[in-house]
């Protein structure tokens, strides 16, 4: 499952520099193949912890894909949820963190 533009995961990426390659997906939250990520090619991918717990064995599905660049890179991040996905307080934790995580 990703996002598409109109959520708020998607605007905290943008604001802290990344592209979401699935910004233009019609649902809000459509569930996509390992084979429609290595198509769109991202250079970093994210796997949070919530709201389903993504752990260092999920990155090792990816392996197959190594043109793929956040693949061939090493760039495949597990992250905070709630970096991600709650606003209040943590926004500025977010605000600082987040852009380290989609630098390459």
């Amino acid at each position: 499952m990703t996002i598409n533009r109109d959520t708020y995961i998607h605007d905290m990426l943008r604001l802290c520099g990344g592209e979401n390659v699935f910004a233009d997906r019609q649902e809000r939250y459509p569930q996509v193949t390992l084979e429609e990520v290595a198509t769109a090619a991202p250079e970093v991918i994210l796997l949070p912890d919530e709201p389903y717990r993504f752990r260092k064995v999920h990155a090792q599905d990816f392996a197959p894909f190594e043109e793929v660049p956040a693949v061939r890179q090493g760039w495949i991040r597990l992250v905070d949820g709630k970096l991600l996905s709650w606003y209040g307080p943590r926004i500025g934790e977010a605000l600082q963190t987040l852009p380290s995580l989609l630098a390459v």
